[in-house]
């Protein structure tokens, strides 16, 4: 059963877990970022990059992925009130929070059994 994916970007390859998450975050850089955005359909925005921002920030500095009401208190401060919503990050990241945590560069969540 092959537990990883190897991406090559501008000859750069990155390790990615069965789901598709990057398995070292420390690994992640821009073009990964530009290249799950592209797979998704999603062109890139300010917006995007001040949510991807505070992702990487808060996991980097938490160690756990941030829930998305404490993403979207984020987005009210950093982008304005009225989208600081979960309708309006949802235009954004239309399949949801796992999207937003593939393309800042966290690790797919464990679940414990």
């Amino acid at each position: 059963m092959k537990r990883s994916i190897e991406v090559e970007i501008n000859g750069t390859l990155y390790e990615l877990d069965f789901k598709g998450h990057l398995k070292d975050f420390n690994k992640w850089s821009p073009q990964l970022m530009e290249w799950y955005a592209e797979q998704d359909n999603i062109e890139l925005t300010d917006e995007h990059l001040k949510v991807i921002d505070f992702l990487r920030n808060s996991f980097a500095k938490n160690k756990v992925h941030p829930v998305l009401r404490s993403v979207t208190a984020a987005m009210g401060e950093k982008i304005s009130p009225n989208k600081g919503t979960i309708k309006y990050f949802h235009t954004l990241f239309p399949t949801g929070i796992h999207q937003a945590y593939m393309i800042a560069g966290l690790p797919g969540i464990l679940l414990s059994v």
